[in-house]
């Protein structure tokens, strides 16, 4: 199988996944097309060692962002993901890379490379001795062992823009906001740019609210968006305001498919969110992870089970409610339930 045909098969995989009223209008064919084959030159490639932002790292009235990388099994991608946040336009406080017993030659990889860097002062790493069985897990050790006031959680298959943490931390500019994200674009293995943006995951039912950068209460994201769907479509895309959320994300535990969306939920609830519609990170895609769910009742379970915390704990409007029930019964005709 070639790159172009591996790509097709992808595509055609995520288009599987989309809203039906976006398959209603565009065709299958339509959609690889337009989102998959329009550009494998110049700059349908990432390359982030191809800029030269590094000379123009910003010094002053920065914040002391923390890092983490989770990773396991992730040894093709890793070194990229470090120098993607070394790379950064904006200062790192400390990086801290966790190495959850991979079964590859991970910790091989990475520590070969930071003895290439020259094992930087604010680099630390992390071997588990014993696997957590949770990402939450890490997402935990992060926020208890950082010293930086943000953190910034970026997954160890992905990578990111120089200027994604710049961008991303002005939002911070307001006091009450808790967590600053921005828009993703889907990469494959090959680094090859597969969709510019990922608004059709997100904005199920066209809004275009996504289509702009905006600052908005978290409780009113939740009330009338995130109680629908996970509107965050990567986790490298966000930047936490530096947090107690050990119990948030002991609760996140209980969910094998959705955690990310109950904490986003639950952190949205104590202030505000940023959201810039810039695609300054890079969502990897595998062709080995897009497949359709084998754990069909337990995902539908879980999308029913974030959407009654909404539907228990906020008012909806009765318009908002419509397209929670609505979403529910999608899914439900997807899974085949």
């Amino acid at each position: 199988m070639n790159i172009k045909q591996g790509v097709r098969k992808i595509a055609k995989r995520i288009y599987i996944w989309l809203p039906v009223p976006y398959k209603r209008k565009k065709s299958m064919s339509y959609f690889v097309k337009r989102n998959f084959f329009r550009e494998y030159t110049g700059e349908g490639l990432i390359d982030i060692y191809g800029n030269s932002y590094k000379s123009n790292v910003l010094k002053e009235n920065a914040k002391k962002v923390s890092v983490v990388i989770p990773n396991y099994n992730y040894a093709e991608y890793i070194v990229e993901r470090i120098d993607s946040v070394l790379l950064q336009t904006y200062p790192i406080h400390e990086l801290i890379i966790i190495d959850d017993c991979s079964r590859d030659n991970s910790v091989e990889v990475i520590e070969t490379h930071l003895k290439k860097l020259g094992y930087p002062q604010n680099i630390k790493f992390v071997i588990n001795e014993k696997n957590s069985g949770n990402v939450f897990a890490q997402w935990q050790y992060g926020f208890k062992n950082v010293t930086g006031d943000y953190v910034w959680i970026a997954e160890a298959d992905d990578s990111c823009h120089p200027r994604f943490l710049e961008s991303v931390m002005e939002g911070f500019e307001d006091e009450d906001v808790v967590i600053s994200y921005c828009e993703s674009l889907t990469m494959n293995e090959h680094n090859q740019v597969l969709m510019k943006d990922l608004r059709p995951w997100i904005d199920i039912y066209k809004t275009g609210k996504w289509d702009k950068s905006y600052i908005l209460s978290g409780t009113d994201e939740i009330s009338t968006t995130l109680c629908i769907n996970n509107t965050i479509a990567n986790a490298s895309s966000v930047v936490f305001r530096n947090g107690d959320y050990h119990e948030i994300l002991e609760e996140s535990k209980g969910y094998k498919l959705a955690g990310d969306w109950y904490a986003y939920m639950r952190i949205f609830e104590l202030g505000k969110v940023a959201y810039l519609d810039e695609s300054l990170n890079y969502h990897r895609m595998q062709e080995k992870s897009v497949t359709l769910s084998i754990h069909k009742d337990l995902e539908f379970a879980e999308i029913c089970r974030v959407q009654d915390y909404a539907l228990n704990h906020y008012t909806l409007k009765e318009e908002v409610k419509q397209k929670v029930l609505e979403r529910r019964e999608r899914e439900r005709i997807r899974f085949g339930l």
